[in-house]
């Protein structure tokens, strides 16, 4: 199927946490990848490391000596429903740089974030005016200079490569939990080529539900130093004293460290916050798609040997998944008490790399693949291999896609409706008296619109509105007829699909109208609140079809899903001059 409300890279299902990022979090735990070599040139001002040699590693005493006047705090007092913020960060080079996550600067809401004002107050307890330079949601990075600071002053921290990191290596962590200054906690890495979903934000705690949307961000770093709220955006070092990852979350029941943080690895860091600086923001490469692991039993069920690869279930429209024919699911299937489209294609592997599951696409994407490059996709489609090339995007931002969901959230009624006819009205044994609310008063024709399809949760299923039921041949064209015929919506005559669509687009989502139907013979009077097309659910199984005798704009979503439905149960034949295609 199309996914047509919002445009995202992948939608896996995660249990429900309540996420805590340092001021706040959440992750699923996905499986270890190779470490990927990202070759980076050091910004003006900046150092990177290898962290090869470990001869040069400190004692703890001497390594926090080294780095506490490097690392801040981050605050801002705030009117907003969100209160005050208080985080870390850390000096990125000598140009007044600093480095901390998004979520500590700022929401997916905000759109102003440069005309903020924070404090950034160092460990000698001088406090600077910062402002925010750049910022990333989907890679929870932002970049802030500092105000009225000589360079002299600024102590920037070496950035490591986290490509090199090894479970079990010691790690340290230093920032500001609980508004603490100069905390710090040492642990060791606890596992690599995590997930993060990078989320919608509201406050220090969030609940996340499986069918929740986000990007997710690759080789994320797992490690049990302690850290807790208020360490967000100060940096995960080795002993040698090499920012290798950046705290961001744990994983939490309370709010508070039980045992597992993650950190966002350094090589990210180096990549994005370049780009932050120049332009303000970063583009991320995205094809467009979502899915779910394989699994044995979506393999078994789908008759495939072996349980790797991304299964995908749903095609981002407009994507360069969809322009490159990227199939999506179209059976729903129970899975272990999960409802998964099943039957899409299985992405094994990309440029020769192999694909486990989502983290090693995701991975692969971020850190070796642009905008603009192409990639080539190994599918399994139908039991058999293919090739399939591909031209990367760059991902919508949050505005682009705030947009389109508010342009794709129009009114509606959610119904697929026809136009009375004569005939129609005949076979309905509907006798003169009660078709007399059907009169067209323009030409004296049989008018008022006939509920084909009701959408289910919709608007109109919530009311009780009915749609089709007997199968009829009307002129050769098969209708599911039965069902209400609404003739009048408030004091205005509905005399057609036209009439009916002008009018519910001049109504607000939200607002309740009286809708008169004829059912049964008889006019009844039903109490309807309008909806928004994007909420739309499925065509309500046994209450209607696909079938239409009116002309239909292919460019509407709403009705493309119709015929993409339709397609896939009755073939072109049936459904192409059905939809006038």
């Amino acid at each position: 199927m199309k996914l047509s409300e919002r445009s995202l890279f992948c939608l896996p299902f995660f249990a429900i946490f309540v996420i805590v990022l340092l001021t706040l979090c959440t992750f699923e735990v996905g499986a270890q990848l190779e470490p990927l070599n990202i070759p980076n040139i050091p910004a003006e001002g900046q150092n990177y490391s290898n962290l090869t040699d470990h001869s040069m590693d400190l004692d703890l005493t001497t390594l926090f000596n080294d780095v506490d006047q490097s690392v801040v705090q981050i605050s801002e007092n705030s009117a907003s429903s969100l209160g005050s913020r208080q985080g870390s960060g850390f000096v990125y080079d000598n140009l007044g740089h600093i480095v901390t996550n998004y979520h500590v600067v700022g929401n997916p809401q905000e759109t102003n974030l440069n005309e903020r004002v924070f404090h950034i107050t160092f460990l000698d307890g001088i406090t600077y005016i910062g402002r925010v330079i750049g910022a990333d949601l989907y890679s929870e990075l932002a970049v802030m200079t500092v105000e009225n600071i000589t360079r002299d002053s600024l102590m920037p921290l070496p950035l490591g490569n986290s490509s090199q990191l090894k479970i079990g290596q010691p790690v340290v962590a230093v920032g500001n939990p609980f508004g603490l200054s100069g905390s710090m906690t040492e642990g060791i890495v606890s596992g690599l080529g995590r997930i993060l979903p990078s989320s919608v934000l509201q406050g220090d705690l969030l609940l996340r539900q499986e069918d929740t949307p986000s990007f997710l961000i690759p080789n994320i770093i797992q490690t049990d130093a302690v850290i807790n709220p208020g360490n967000s955006g100060g940096p995960l070092l080795t002993t040698g004293g090499e920012v290798i990852g950046m705290n961001t979350a744990i994983l939490s029941n309370t709010g508070v460290y039980a045992g597992i943080g993650s950190a966002i690895p350094s090589d990210i860091i180096k990549k994005v916050v370049p780009e932050l600086i120049s332009t303000g923001i970063y583009r991320h490469p995205y094809i467009g798609i979502a899915g779910v692991n394989m699994s044995p039993e979506i393999s078994d069920e789908m008759g495939l040997n072996g349980s790797r690869g991304f299964l995908v279930t749903e095609v981002t429209s407009g994507s360069p998944a969809e322009r490159s024919g990227i199939r999506g699911g179209g059976a729903l299937t129970d899975i272990n008490g999960r409802q998964i489209e099943l039957g899409g294609d299985v992405i094994v592997a990309v440029d020769n790399v192999s694909v486990r599951k989502i983290e090693d696409l995701l991975s692969y994407l971020q850190s070796e693949r642009s905008i603009g490059e192409t990639v080539m996709l190994s599918v399994i489609r139908d039991g058999k291999n293919q090739q399939i090339g591909m031209t990367l995007a760059a991902r919508p931002t949050q505005q682009q896609q705030e947009i389109e969901q508010r342009q794709q959230e129009r009114p509606t009624l959610g119904i697929n409706s026809i136009n009375m006819t004569e005939q129609i009205a005949a076979r309905m044994n509907l006798t003169q008296m009660q078709q007399q609310p059907l009169i067209d008063d323009q030409d004296g024709e049989r008018g008022g619109v006939l509920v084909v399809d009701v959408f289910a949760d919709g608007p109109a299923e919530e009311a009780g509105i009915r749609g089709g039921f007997i199968v009829a041949d009307i002129n050769r064209t098969l209708i599911e007829i039965g069902g209400d015929v609404i003739v009048r919506i408030d004091d205005t005559m509905i005399p057609n699909v036209d009439a009916l669509n002008k009018f519910i687009d001049n109504k607000n989502i939200g607002d309740t109208i009286q809708v008169t139907v004829v059912r049964n013979s008889q006019p009844i009077i039903i109490p309807v609140i309008v909806g928004s097309t994007s909420e739309l659910g499925t065509l309500q199984p046994g209450n209607g079809s696909n079938f239409s005798t009116q002309p239909i704009d292919r460019s509407d979503d709403f009705f493309s899903e119709l015929y993409d439905r339709c397609i896939e149960t009755f073939g072109p034949s049936v459904c192409n001059p059905l939809f006038r295609r």
